[in-house]
Parts: structure tokens; C-alpha cells; sequence
């Protein structure tokens, strides 16, 4: 066994430690243990395997730290300790390793500056430290690593700046340094680094300018800076940059306008501006962009229209520049290759109707127009979207009826409309939309009767029809909407009594049903509804007593029952709501003692006239010297208000 040369185990399912007696094979070129499931730490014996080539123990479960031993190894070339559990520091002693070629030390548990040590490695090509726990700054003997095609250094907690000495790598392809506290500037010097495929500095704390000089690095594919505190502009020369595929510059703080020479970037398939503060117009040179997929620009300040050269993006998949002030029309034909599938808009100025081309496109999954100030008839603008999840039309000035083709959006999940011009009556075709969650009409001119076929809705969660002319009673059918959490049907024109179908929503966190015309009682089995935090049945015409099972609703926190006829007292059991905080009561026919609790303290209560208890505006409850001297001797009465009730219920 001692004139074994190569010892390759990998891919075998091996467990346990790795045996001290391996480091005996002193003829030893090549051990290979990787992708096992070995533990332990490695025995600090290997470094007697002085004709060591090749060591691979990658992706097993060793933990404890590199044995410095391992630095006497100076005819390895290839180390390969990536996806284990080691701690502890980087050993300067591996700056020995003058042969080593590739070092693989990534997704450890590895702590510690790296050691600048590793700057005497020169004839290393690949250098993989990321995902570990490493600190401290980058050392700039790794100007040093000439023959270096890849460093990759990122998910750390590196800190300090970039070494302008990295632009001496001049045969690096990749640098990422991502996901660090780096800070200061991006050297110029990157731009020496003429081979660079790849460059990613995003998620750290760089600042200055984008230099210039980034403009030299024509084989770039790949440059991410996104996610720092870049500012200034966007340097005209990254327009040079024509073999890129992506372009990610978005969350930082760069300003002006977007350079047009970006339409030069024939190749690029992803261009993130997005989150900055940029101004001006959306260059027409991006029609140019044939091979873009995704074009981000959203959270900026830019202004003007929509170019209409957009429409020559044959292949674009999603068009996001939502929140910046752009105004005028939509482009037409904008979805004419038809693969368009996320379309935001939203919370811009725009104006104008949806260009009739939209109705067409059956790409679409995700669409917001709202916040804006688009108009025309609705009824005619959209058709039938068989891919669609989301679409969101709310604040704008959309008039007509709703479309029946709704309901043959089958994959369609939130549908928004709320605060249009919309009249009409509600298609009862919607209910076929079985996997629809989120249903918003609000605040329109809507007429008629809830559908019954919403009964079918039965995966609904939000259902918001408030603010509309809807009439009749709640249909009882939608008593299988078990799942909804959020149910407001309030200022509308419902009436009959509160349906008991309603006490089967055992997860709804909010029951508005106010400005109505509900009448009869309130039915007690509401407490059943234990998650209710908003119960609002203001402004109808419901009458008796206030149920005492309301205390059942333990985490109610507002509670609106003003401007109805109610009658009687209210109930002391609604004392252990402890949770309350908004109560308003006023403008019934309530009468006796309020409950001890702080909430009705301060809650609303004008308008009963036969309500009493020691708060601003009721007088005091009143008391016959029988009751007071009958309940004096007892030592637990100590609260007046418990004294209002014991009188009440005499």
C-alpha cells in the first residue's frame, strides 16, 4: 500500500472520519475522497504526503480548521476543500503551495483575514474563497496572481476597499467580490483587466462615480454593481460594452439622465436601472435592444412618454417602469412579438386609452396599470388573457361595464378595478375564475345584486366591493368562502338581515358591512369569527341587543356599531376584550353601565341617552340606598363599575 500513487474514493458513500493513517502513503499523487460523507477533521498527518498533486475532500461534513501542516505539501496543484463545515482561519502556511494551480475553499465556515501569504501563489488560475465568514480587507499582494482567471471572494464579510493592484491581473475572465462591506471607490485600474467576462460588485457599500475606464472592458458579459451607494451618472462608455449580456446598476443612487449609447448594446438580454434617481426620457435607442428580455426602470424620476421604439422589442418579457413620472399614451403594439408577460406601469402619469393591440396579447401573466390616469371604455379593452394572474386597473378613469371575458381568465389569481367609472352590473361569469384569491371593485358605480356564482369563488381570500349602488341581500351562497380573510361590502345599498352564511368565514380578519341597510339582529353566532380584528356594522338599521358572544372575539381590536338602533345594555362580559382599542357606539338606543374596560372609557358614545358610568359626557349611574347597603359588607366589590352592574341586574 505505501507505493499507492493514487487513492480515488469519491462518489462511494463513505461515513466517518477520515482514517490518520493515509498520511503513511508518502508515494501518494492523487487522493480523492470528495462528494462522501466523511466527518471529522483532517488529520494534520496528510502534510507527510509530500508528492501530493491532487487532494479533493469537497463536499462531505468535515469540520475543524485546515491543519498548517498541509503547507508542506509543496508539489500540490489542485486543493479542493469547498462545501464542508471548516472553521477557523485561512493558514498563512498554504502561501507555501508555489505549484498550486486551483484553490477551492468556498462554502465553509471559514473566519479571519485572508492571509497575504496567498499573493506568493502565482501560478494559481482559479482562487474560490466565497460564502465563508472572512473578514478583514483584500490584500493587494494579490496584484501579484498574474496567471489568476478567477477570483472569487464573494459572500463574506470583507470590508475595507477594492485594491487598485487587482488591475494587474490582466488574465482575470471573473471577479466577483459581491455580497461584502466593501466601501470606496471602484478602482479605474478594473478597466485594465481587459480579458474580464464577468464583474460583479453588487450588495456592498461602494461609492463614487462608475468609472469610465470600465468602458475598456470589451469582453464583459456580465456586469452587476447593483445594490451600493454609487452616484453621479452613468458613464456614456459602458455603451462600448457590446458583448454584455446583462446590465444590473439598479439600487444605488446614480442621477441624470440614461445615457442613449446603451442602445448600443446589441447583445444584452437583462438591463436593471431601477431604484436610482435618474431623470429625463426613456431613450428611443433602446428599440435598438432587439435580444432584450427584461427591461427594469422602475423607482427612478424619469419623465416624457413611452418611446414607441419599445414596440421593436420582439423579444421582451417583462417591461417594468412603474413609480417615475412619465406621461402621455401607452406605445401601440408594444406585445407585438407576444411574449410580453409583465407589463408595470403603474403610478406614473399616464394618460389615454389601452391601445387596442393589448387585447390581443395572450402572453400577459402580470399587469399593472394602476395609479395613473388612463380613460376609455373598459368593456373594450382587455379580452381574453389565458395566462394572466394579476392585473391591477385601480385609480384611474376607466368607464363602461365589466367584460364577461373575466371569467374565462382561468389562471387568473387577484383582479383590481377598484376607484374607475365603472357601471354596470357584476358578471356572474367571474365566479368560474376557480383559483381567483383577490377580488377589488371598489369604489365604483356598480349596480345590482352580489352574483350567487361567487359561491364558487371558493380559494378567495380579499373580496373588497365597497363604495358602489350594490343592492338585495348577501347571497347565501357565499357561505363556502371559507377561506376569505378580508370581506368589506360597506356604503352600498344591501339590506335584509345579516346572513348567518357569514359566521362560516372562520379565518376573516376584517367584516366591514356598514352604510347599508341591514335590519334585524345581529346574530350572536359572529363570535364564533375568533380571528375578526375589524368588525364595522355602522350606519344600517340593525336593532335588539348587543350580543353578549362577541367576547368570544379575543383579538378584536376595532369595533363599530354607531348609527343603528340598538337597544339594551352592553354587555359587562365584553370586559375580558382586553385587545380593544377603537369602540364606537353612538347613535343607539343603549342604556345602562358601560363596561370596565379602557376602551369603552374612551370609546364614542353620544347619542344613547340612557347609557351611564363615571366618563366624560354620561352621568353617574344612579344607585337606591338598598342595593349600595346590601353590597357594602363585601370586600371583592371594588370597582364602580361592577357596582353599576350588580344595579342593572337588580
Amino acid at each position: 500500500m505505501k507505493s499507492l500513487e493514487i487513492l480515488a474514493l469519491q462518489n462511494n458513500n463513505l461515513s466517518g472520519p477520515i482514517p490518520i493513517t493515509l498520511g503513511g502513503l508518502t508515494l501518494l499523487k492523487i487522493l480523492y475522497l470528495y462528494s462522501n460523507q466523511l466527518s471529522g477533521p483532517i488529520p494534520r498527518e496528510l502534510g507527510n504526503l509530500k508528492n501530493l498533486t491532487n487532494l479533493g475532500l469537497s463536499d462531505n461534513h468535515l469540520s475543524g480548521s485546515i491543519p498548517i501542516t498541509l503547507g508542506n505539501l509543496t508539489e500540490l496543484k489542485m486543493l479542493y476543500f469547498y462545501s464542508n463545515q471548516l472553521s477557523g482561519p485561512i493558514p498563512s502556511e498554504l502561501g507555501n503551495l508555489k505549484n498550486l494551480t486551483d484553490m477551492e475553499l468556498s462554502h465553509n465556515k471559514l473566519i479571519g483575514s485572508i492571509p497575504i501569504t496567498l499573493g506568493d501563489l502565482t501560478e494559481l488560475n482559479f482562487l474560490y474563497l466565497h460564502s465563508n465568514h472572512l473578514s478583514g480587507l483584500i490584500p493587494r499582494e494579490f496584484g501579484n496572481l498574474k496567471n489568476l482567471n478567477e477570483l472569487e471572494l464573494d459572500e463574506n464579510q470583507l470590508t475595507g476597499p477594492i485594491p487598485a493592484e487587482i488591475g494587474k491581473m490582466k488574465s482575470l475572465v471573473e471577479l466577483r467580490l459581491n455580497k461584502n462591506n466593501l466601501s470606496g471607490p471602484i478602482p479605474m485600474t478594473l478597466g485594465y483587466i481587459t480579458e474580464l467576462k464577468i464583474l460583479y460588485l453588487y450588495s456592498n457599500q461602494l461609492s463614487g462615480f462608475i468609472p469610465s475606464q470600465l468602458g475598456n472592458l470589451k469582453n464583459l458579459t456580465e456586469l452587476d454593481l447593483s445594490d451600493n451607494q454609487l452616484s453621479g451618472s452613468i458613464a456614456i462608455t459602458l455603451g462600448d460594452l457590446t458583448e454584455l449580456n446583462f446590465l444590473y446598476l439598479h439600487s444605488n443612487q446614480l442621477s441624470g439622465l440614461i445615457p442613449r449609447e446603451l442602445g448600443n448594446l446589441k447583445n444584452l438580454n437583462d438591463l436593471e436601472l431601477q431604484e436610482n434617481q435618474l431623470s429625463g426620457p426613456i431613450p428611443a435607442s433602446f428599440g435598438n435592444l432587439r435580444n432584450l428580455q427584461f427591461l427594469y426602470l422602475h423607482t427612478n424620476k424619469l419623465s416624457g412618454s413611452i418611446p414607441k421604439e419599445l414596440a421593436f422589442l420582439d423579444n421582451l418579457v417583462e417591461l417594468i417602469i412603474n413609480e417615475n413620472q412619465l406621461s402621455g399614451h401607452l406605445p401601440e403594439h408594444v406585445c407585438q412579438g407576444g411574449k410580453l408577460e409583465n407589463f408595470t406601469v403603474n403610478n406614473n402619469k399616464l394618460t389615454g386609452p389601452i391601445p387596442s393591440s393589448l387585447s390581443k396579447c395572450s402572453s400577459f401573466k402580470r399587469l399593472r396599470f394602476n395609479n395613473n390616469s388612463f380613460t376609455g371604455n373598459l368593456s373594450e379593452a382587455f379580452g381574453i388573457h389565458p395566462h394572466l394572474h394579476f392585473i391591477d386597473l385601480s385609480d384611474n378613469d376607466f368607464y363602461g361595464e365589466l367584460s364577461s371575458n373575466w371569467g374565462k381568465c382561468e389562471n387568473l389569481i387577484d383582479l383590481r378595478v377598484a376607484r374607475n367609472n365603472i357601471s354596470g352590473s357584476i358578471p356572474p361569469e367571474i365566479g368560474n375564475v376557480k383559483g381567483l384569491l383577490g377580488l377589488d371593485l371598489s369604489s365604483n358605480h356598480l349596480i345590482g345584486q352580489i352574483p350567487k356564482e361567487f359561491g364558487k369563488l371558493t380559494s378567495l381570500v380579499n373580496l373588497f366591493l365597497q363604495t358602489n349602488q350594490i343592492s338585495g341581500n348577501i347571497p347565501e351562497e357565499l357561505g363556502s368562502l371559507t377561506k376569505l380573510e378580508s370581506l368589506d361590502l360597506s356604503d352600498n345599498r344591501l339590506n335584509g338581515s345579516i346572513p348567518m352564511c357569514i359566521v362560516d368565514f372562520v379565518h376573516l380578519f376584517q367584516l366591514n358591512l356598514s352604510n347599508n341597510k341591514f335590519g334585524q339582529k345581529i346574530p350572536k353566532e359572529i363570535g364564533r369569527i375568533t380571528q375578526l380584528n375589524v368588525l364595522d356594522l355602522s350606519y344600517n338599521l340593525l336593532v335588539g341587543d348587543i350580543p353578549p358572544q362577541l367576547d368570544n372575539l379575543k383579538v378584536l381590536v376595532n369595533l363599530n356599531l354607531s348609527h343603528n338602533g340598538l337597544s339594551g345594555r352592553i354587555p359587562r362580559e365584553l370586559d375580558t376584550l382586553t385587545g380593544l382599542q377603537d369602540v364606537i357606539l353612538s347613535y343607539n338606543e343603549l342604556e345602562g353601565p358601560i363596561p370596565n374596560n379602557k376602551a369603552f372609557i374612551n370609546a364614542s358614545l353620544e347619542g344613547n341617552k340612557g347609557l351611564c358610568g363615571n366618563v366624560a359626557g354620561l352621568h353617574p349611574c344612579e344607585m337606591s340606598s338598598s342595593v349600595v347597603k346590601r353590597h357594602s359588607r363585601r370586600r371583592d366589590v371594588n370597582s364602580s363599575s361592577s357596582l353599576y352592574f350588580l344595579l342593572w341586574e337588580h
